[in-house]
């Protein structure tokens, strides 16, 4: 029966469709681990080095210790985004809602700006693709991206947006990447990456004070300098690394999903099989007592 061999090949297509996932699920879940360990660790320097450069603040004139990366400037004419997401797909909704994110950024600094020029620099296949399919401007995509995030080109992204900031090249730069929180949750965030801001409140200042005053060498000023173009680079790693986890987290979810869709349908699939198979049998069956009957009632 045709019918039945279809469904044989369909239930047979599903099932090999199962293992993949079923794999690709595995392979995330392991790579999962790892990544949320980068994550932790990560997050724990970031937030170290950014309580020190708030206890360097902390009771100073921030106007006679500022770094040129945290000039402000009133009139806006280049922005920069820098857009992290993945190099590819099978990950649910993780590329289309950094897509939107990044699409409302865009139409907002517009809006904000109107004479402003919006450059990007793109870390990942799909946003590339993205930003070509709806024609928006960049200047540098990193397509081909190793799986570890850090052997990205964050450096070579780090030194390009200091030195262009720095040279009067951009006025503003933002960065577009999904924050890792859990498994089961992952936010896209779109913040303002420069001019960089410190933050040194009158808590901070009192905290500092009654903890003793802290000598820095060679001094306060010069470790200061140094710290704001660090943490930059540590918050785009920050970025990249929160972006990975939260690839693998949604691909893992993605191909859970899958399975256990491709699970459903097989089961579905199978009673229809069964049930096509028991009408055929039926058939045959009542087209040999009908034959009998006729060869009874014949002789």
């Amino acid at each position: 029966m045709p019918g039945l061999k279809q469904m044989e090949r369909r239930i047979a297509s599903v099932k090999n469709t199962r293992k993949i996932t079923r794999a690709m699920k595995l392979v995330s879940t392991a790579k999962l681990t790892r990544a949320q360990e980068a994550v932790t660790r990560s997050r724990d320097y970031s937030n170290a080095l950014g309580q020190l450069l708030k206890q360097l603040s902390a009771g100073q004139d921030l106007s006679e210790i500022a770094h040129p990366l945290m000039v402000v400037r009133e009139e806006i004419k280049n922005i920069r985004i820098i857009v992290v997401g993945a190099s590819k797909g099978l990950c649910g909704a993780y590329n289309t809602n950094i897509n939107k994110r990044t699409d409302a950024l865009i139409k907002q600094l517009r809006k904000e700006h109107p004479q402003a020029t919006i450059d990007a620099v793109l870390i990942g296949k799909k946003p590339a693709e993205f930003f070509r399919r709806v024609k928006h401007s960049y200047s540098k995509a990193h397509e081909k991206l190793p799986e570890n995030p850090n052997l990205w080109p964050i450096a070579e992204v780090c030194e390009d947006l200091e030195k262009d900031y720095i040279t009067g090249k951009i006025d503003q730069a933002y960065f577009v990447f999904t924050r890792f929180k859990s498994i089961m949750t992952q936010q896209v965030m779109a913040e303002k990456l420069l001019p960089f801001v410190v933050e040194a409140d009158a808590v901070q200042q009192d905290a500092a004070l009654a903890a003793g005053v802290t000598v820095f060498e060679p001094s306060a000023v010069e470790v200061f300098q140094s710290l704001v173009p660090r943490l930059m680079a540590v918050k785009i790693r920050q970025a990249c690394l929160d972006a990975k986890a939260s690839e693998l987290a949604n691909r893992m979810t993605a191909m859970d999903s899958a399975t256990k869709n491709a699970g459903e349908l097989i089961d579905s699939l199978t009673l229809t099989y069964n049930r096509l198979r028991q009408s055929g049998i039926t058939s045959e069956l009542l087209d040999i007592v009908g034959g009998a009957e006729a060869v009874s009632s014949g002789e």
